[in-house]
């Protein structure tokens, strides 16, 4: 073998040479540094690490069981605001809110099995309340739901059945057992006990009912709502099924009176039963809504026809033999049949048709019901109040002037020119006894008349008028007034048709009806 060469032999040199030799531009050439992290790019990374630790950390909490431990960290966690983990500490929250809520259950199970509801219930309504937690809450009563609602049910028919309502009622109405059993078993369980405490209370007074002592009936009732057995609304609904059970027979006793000498005693007890029963005087659309305290209808008509009787016989009235047909004259006020000299409740308009009952002196009680044959007592049923007799007349008074007092204001006719035997229309602007001034609608002109020289200016299709047709004055009739009011359709007697202004037309006395 050849021996090697000289460079070869000496490795000193060798190095020598090539730290000698120069570098080739561009080749080769040393790496420059990289540029340090930022900050901002840092302390962000590091947020995200310390969330994601928090995380995991909480998780082998939840795996060891110390659900409080991990929930101090899951806040933490949050506390950090890194939003890509928000999902992930959500679903570990509600793990751990679930995995304790079995624990509870767990021990609460224990004195449900023992029949200890109140204690069961105060304490797992006081975790509920501590953690507000949804997923906690519903678990916890997922898990106690069947035992919970037994326990509760049979809390309450214990009670029940110890006459212990008031304690019932307590029990289903307090915080803790809404918080654990929910609303719609806590609400279930209170119908069913509101349904019984009802039965229990109404038996407790039906004899009395029964029997009619009233008095009793309320004081016990009334007992029941001050010691918390029942509520005010439940007491109002049990009176209900008491007073159900009084109209007919205190409509009996008022029907009884009707016609006797001892109806004013018999009207004073039956209206101190009525304040008792808390019967209310209400308007007829309030009286018939569900619930309302109104009296039913028999009751109050009968009540109202027996102080109608009563009133009668305090004015002395004289009952007719058959009750009589008469028309109201103007607008009439009625008084209540019960108060002949009360404040009016109500009018009847115009020529209105009622039926005379009785009458005294100055008024009389009348009914817009024929009575027919029935006995005089039978009407009073019907009576709707006093009405002043001289406001009444034997025939229809729709085309009759209204009464002095109602005068002014209506249209009328009358003879309002001089030396002209026509009449003509006009308004009644004053009226001073027998003198009334009328404004005569053809320029506002006023004319001072007697009452006896007009009549109604109610303009009815048929009503007989003098207008232009061929010539003026001639015969023609009425077919309509539009609304506005100022002019008619007339026909004239030759079959014309047209439209005359009001204050042309013309009339006779002996074309227009008769008037007073």
């Amino acid at each position: 073998m050849r021996s090697a060469g000289p460079l070869l032999r000496h490795p000193v040199s060798i190095a020598l040479v090539l730290a000698a030799i120069p570098v080739a531009a561009g080749c080769a050439a040393e790496p420059a540094a990289r540029p340090a992290p930022k900050p901002a790019v840092t302390a962000e990374m590091a947020r995200i690490a310390e969330s994601q630790r928090r995380v995991d950390e909480a998780s082998r909490a939840l795996s060891d069981k110390r659900y409080a431990d991990a929930r101090v960290l899951l806040d933490k966690a949050s506390g950090l605001g890194v939003d890509s983990h928000r999902y992930q500490i959500g679903e570990l929250r509600e793990k751990v809110d679930r995995r304790e809520a079995k624990v509870w259950a767990d021990d609460a199970a224990e004195l449900l099995d023992k029949k200890e509801c109140e204690a069961a219930f105060h304490k797992l309504s006081a975790r509920i309340d501590e953690l507000k937690s949804e997923a906690f809450t519903h678990e916890v009563r997922r898990l106690v739901a069947s035992q919970a609602a037994a326990c509760a049910s049979r809390k309450v028919d214990e009670a029940t059945i110890a006459g212990k309502l008031a304690e019932a009622r307590a029990f289903l109405a307090a915080p803790p057992t809404r918080a654990v059993l929910g609303d719609a078993a806590t609400d279930r369980l209170t119908a069913e006990l509101d349904a019984t405490i009802a039965e229990v209370l109404y038996g407790q007074v039906e004899a009395d009912v029964s029997a009619g002592r009233w008095a009793s009936v309320v004081e016990k009732l009334d007992a029941a709502v001050k010691r918390g057995d029942t509520s005010e609304e439940q007491g109002r609904a049990i009176l209900g099924r008491v007073r159900a059970a009084a109209a007919p027979r205190l409509a009996e006793l008022a029907g009884r009176a009707l016609g006797t000498q001892d109806a004013a005693a018999t009207l004073e007890q039956l209206d101190a039963t009525i304040a008792l029963l808390r019967w209310e005087a209400l308007a007829p659309d309030a009286a018939e809504l569900p619930g309302s305290g109104a009296l039913p209808e028999l009751l109050a008509r009968k009540r109202a026809a027996l102080a109608a009787w009563v009133e009668a016989r305090t004015v002395r009235m004289k009952p007719m033999k058959k009750p009589e047909k008469r028309w109201s004259h103007g607008t009439v006020a009625v008084s209540p049949a019960s108060d002949s000299d009360g404040e009016p409740t109500r009018s009847l308009l115009p020529s209105t048709p009622v039926w005379v009952i009785g009458q005294t002196k100055d008024r009389a009680l009348v009914t817009e019901v024929d009575p027919g044959t029935a006995v005089v007592t039978a009407a009073f049923d019907v009576a709707i109040g006093w009405v002043p007799l001289p406001r009444l007349a034997q025939e229809p008074t729709v085309d009759w002037l209204p009464p002095n007092d109602q005068l002014k204001g209506e249209r009328v006719w009358g003879p309002l020119r001089e030396k002209q035997p026509t009449l003509e229309l006009g308004v009644v602007s004053d009226v001073q006894g027998a003198d009334i001034t009328v404004r005569r609608l053809a320029d506002d002109a006023e004319i001072k008349l007697p009452r006896k020289q007009l009549r109604s200016g109610r303009l009815a299709p048929g009503t007989r008028v003098l207008a232009l047709c061929k010539s003026e004055n001639e015969p023609a009739t009425i077919i309509d007034v539009p609304p506005a009011g100022r002019v008619a359709r007339i026909q004239c007697e030759g079959g014309m048709q047209k439209e005359e202004p009001l204050a042309s037309l013309r009339s006779r006395p002996d074309l227009l009806p008769r008037s007073r």
